[in-house]
């Protein structure tokens, strides 16, 4: 049903922006927002006159520390502070939460306004839905081109040389392994250096009872499929968890066919054998009730799974509880990890803006003059500086008055311009700061370069969300047994009847075309 849902909005919203846009500037549209979206704006003819308004669909996460947006007064105060010193009106637009995207496409389907928003550009500019930002930024955005390097700008430009959004991030390391250093020290453990150092240390922690309550129950590892594949595969397969190149034919090819890749699964269907693995890793869970137990020695997960969560409970642990990164781990085939390649997901502007200029200049202020403008535009006047660099930063009252709804500037490129002098904070700061970036640490995948023409891979690769379902189930069974690894090339067999081969031809064909 969510997937019909989802067509039935793509296919209005591709019907509706002919007639709800005219040209670059886009056609009229009403004020208010999309039913059962939450208009934020406060009095919005409060000293405007003939002020340019932008309207701010707020789906970046911004909200995160506070889902339910501002307290009205605050929130108009931002807004007059940003009306007095660019002349330019903000009215934000708060979606239902766990709707974002179908009441985005509903509003971009109708004539209400919305003018920017982040999502992916490919999906949008095959639409028709967003604009071009290359004579804008060149002309209003320079301190947004500077504060991103040529490598991320390349995600946000097409074959054409267009670029279609400002950019969210860049190839980064977001699954390392964290291990409890307390319980190393308590075992007499090094940290491990190796795969199967890190095996020793798993049952180590399994067997030995490192919180010290009595019982069997500690778990060796919390991962999920995505931490597993990218903070594991690397130690068996030389590209890691990427698409390869084989040399036999010169063809792209998925990485279940890549050398290694069987003796990966074998070990990981060993370590959720043996109870290494959380046994509800590739089930729905949640980490942070997970963590606050007490039982959890090693991570895999996302990154932040440790920095943003481990810190609220690290006060109710036995003292002296902590996380560090096992750095340099290696296999037979090398590094374990696989870097995150860049993404084509950024801030986007609509074809039926009418300020589209002034959407640039609101945004182009909030990276001059970095950090500061910056948190500004996430946390108000709740925050101040806490060294000469203006670098370290702390809130002002935990009670945020303000929510972020103005807040356009997020990503790497300004993340790391600053640093919380809050336990709480700090552990995710650093790690932004010092690692995140760092991907030398991983193996980078081969075409992490290459955007794909998503929409020319449905068409040409029917079969494309099936065999995409099939991988993960599948990989999911083997690893926990309910498939023997005896059925893999059943397995192999099963993808190619579902159209392997015109993955590997169309993959292969845009590879050698968009390679930079």
């Amino acid at each position: 049903m969510k997937k019909l849902v989802h067509t039935a909005l793509t296919a209005m919203l591709v019907l509706s922006l002919a007639a709800c846009t005219g040209g670059g500037s886009g056609g009229s549209g009403g004020d208010g927002a999309t039913a059962g979206s939450k208009e934020v704006s406060g009095d919005s003819n409060k000293g405007s006159g003939e002020m340019a308004k932008i309207y701010i669909y707020q789906n970046t996460g911004a909200l995160n520390q506070k889902p339910e947006g501002s307290i009205p007064d605050a929130l108009e105060e931002m807004k007059q502070m940003y009306m007095d010193e660019l002349g330019i009106e903000p009215i934000a637009i708060v979606p239902p939460k766990g709707s974002e995207g179908e009441k985005l496409n509903l509003l971009l389907g109708s004539k209400d306004e919305v003018d920017v928003f982040q999502g992916d550009w490919d999906q949008y500019a095959s639409k028709g839905a967003i604009i071009p930002l290359n004579d804008l930024l060149e002309q209003h955005g320079q301190d947004i081109l500077k504060a991103w390097p040529q490598e991320a700008w390349d995600y946000m430009t097409d074959k054409d040389g267009k670029i279609w959004g400002i950019p969210r991030g860049l190839p980064s390391v977001h699954y390392p392994v964290w291990i409890r250093t307390d319980w190393l020290k308590k075992l007499n453990l090094e940290m491990p250096k190796t795969i199967d150092e890190l095996e020793t240390v798993m049952k180590a922690f399994q067997e030995g009872d490192p919180d010290g309550n009595g019982k069997a129950d500690t778990i060796p590892m919390m991962t999920d499929l995505g931490g597993m594949n990218n903070a594991l595969m690397g130690a068996y397969v030389e590209g890691g968890n990427s698409n390869w190149l084989d040399p036999a034919d010169n063809k792209i090819k998925p990485v279940e066919l890549a050398p290694g890749y069987q003796d990966y699964l074998a070990k990981m269907a060993d370590w959720y054998q043996k109870g290494y693995i959380y046994k509800e890793a590739f089930a729905k869970f949640d980490p942070l009730e997970l963590l606050k137990t007490n039982r959890v020695g090693t991570s895999s997960m996302w990154y932040s799974r440790i920095t943003l969560l481990f810190p609220q409970i690290k006060p109710n642990l036995p003292e002296g509880a902590d996380y560090a990164i096992a750095k340099d781990l290696t296999g037979p085939a090398g590094k374990l990890m696989t870097a995150s390649r860049g993404n084509t997901t950024g801030m986007l502007i609509t074809k039926k803006a009418k300020n589209p200029e002034a959407v640039i200049k609101f945004i182009n202020h909030q990276y001059k003059d970095l950090p500061t403008n910056t948190l500004n535009a996430a946390f108000g006047k709740n925050w101040k500086y806490l060294d000469d660099q203006k670098f370290e930063i702390e809130l002002l009252s935990p009670d945020l008055r303000y929510a972020g709804e103005y807040m356009l500037s997020l990503g790497l490129a300004t993340e790391n311009k600053y640093a919380f002098r809050d336990p709480v904070k700090k552990m995710h700061a650093d790690y932004l700061n010092h690692e995140i970036t760092n991907v030398s640490a991983a193996k980078m995948p081969l075409d992490a370069t290459v955007v794909y023409d998503k929409d020319r891979l449905k068409q040409n690769v029917p079969m494309l969300e099936d065999l995409d379902r099939l991988r993960s189930e599948e990989l999911v069974k083997f690893v926990t047994g309910v498939r023997p690894l005896s059925e893999f090339d059943q397995y192999i067999e099963q993808l190619n009847k579902a159209g392997l081969q015109m993955w590997i031809d169309e993959y292969t064909k845009q590879y050698f075309e968009l390679k930079k």
